[in-house]
């Protein structure tokens, strides 16, 4: 398999069940040189076993797709990995995050503790290939807070960011294993939920929703929420994030504290 798409992501690693590397991107290339036919594990974080064997999770040992960090030798590595939908193969992608005073914030925002835009666009971009080359649908919650100015205005501006650490908080309680949580900027936030289908993002979109209006503060504090769903329609990871935005929208359009979803690419229906 070519990875010539995956160019502009992380460093890849495609790897087989015996953990023997397969192939990678010309990122993965460039920081670890010619390493197909070897060991994933020494590979990536120079171990003599493989990870399940140190207690790391591994996609090889159980086929699920997530994002986490693992420490080694006082070595911090963000990871994201899973199964690819063909016979045996899995991938990896990992950064090391050691030095947080240079790169914390390409990776995380401040304030939230969930991942920032930055962080974000290589991670779309591979969601987004895996659903063109092999049909691996996922979902996108697109999120922005409905009375965040007035909260500035009458309050301060410390009181705002207060608002949006409890929005934050929101979205990272009822994030699922997989789910990958962005501050996506301002009062927007931003969540992709891998293999899910919208019938299944709405039931996630009502917990946090439900969360964000009856969390204590100052004020009660709302969110509009647009749903979609990856589509054939979608040409290019701008297609999903305009097609997202548009669907935010039309929440707004019909008042504060809304969930729309998109039923196709210009037709949205809200839901309670």
């Amino acid at each position: 398999m070519g990875v010539e798409d995956l160019e502009k992501f992380l460093p890849v690693v495609l790897i087989n069940r015996n953990y023997v590397v397969t192939s990678l991107n010309d990122t993965g290339k460039m920081m670890f040189g010619d390493v197909v036919g070897k060991k994933c594990y020494k590979v990536l974080y120079n171990l003599d076993k493989p990870c399940p064997e140190y207690n790391i999770n591994c996609p090889i040992a159980t086929g699920e797709e997530n994002v986490d960090t693992v420490t080694l030798d006082f070595e911090v590595y963000l990871r994201t990995y899973g199964k690819l939908p063909v016979g045996g193969i899995y991938w990896e992608s990992m950064i090391n995050i050691t030095n947080l005073s240079v790169i914390r914030s390409g990776v995380f925002d401040a304030l939230t503790g969930l991942y920032s835009r930055s962080f974000l666009t290589g991670i779309i971009e591979k969601f987004f290939y895996m659903w063109k080359r092999y049909g691996e649908v996922f979902s996108i919650l697109f999120i922005d807070m409905d009375n965040l100015k007035s909260v500035n205005d009458e309050y301060g501006h410390l009181t705002g960011d207060e608002a949006l650490k409890k929005v934050g908080q929101c979205v990272k309680l009822y994030l699922r294993k997989a789910d990958i949580g962005v501050r996506y900027g301002g009062d927007e936030f931003l969540i992709i939920l891998p293999k899910t289908r919208k019938e299944e993002a709405i039931k996630v979109a009502k917990r946090i929703h439900e969360c964000i209006t009856t969390v204590p503060f100052v004020v009660k504090l709302s969110a509009s929420i647009g749903i979609i769903e990856s589509s054939d329609e979608d040409k290019s990871v701008e297609d999903i994030i305009e097609r997202a935005d548009k669907v935010l929208y039309y929440a707004k359009s019909k008042g504060k504290g809304k969930i729309a979803v998109a039923k196709s690419a210009e037709e949205f229906y809200t839901v309670e």
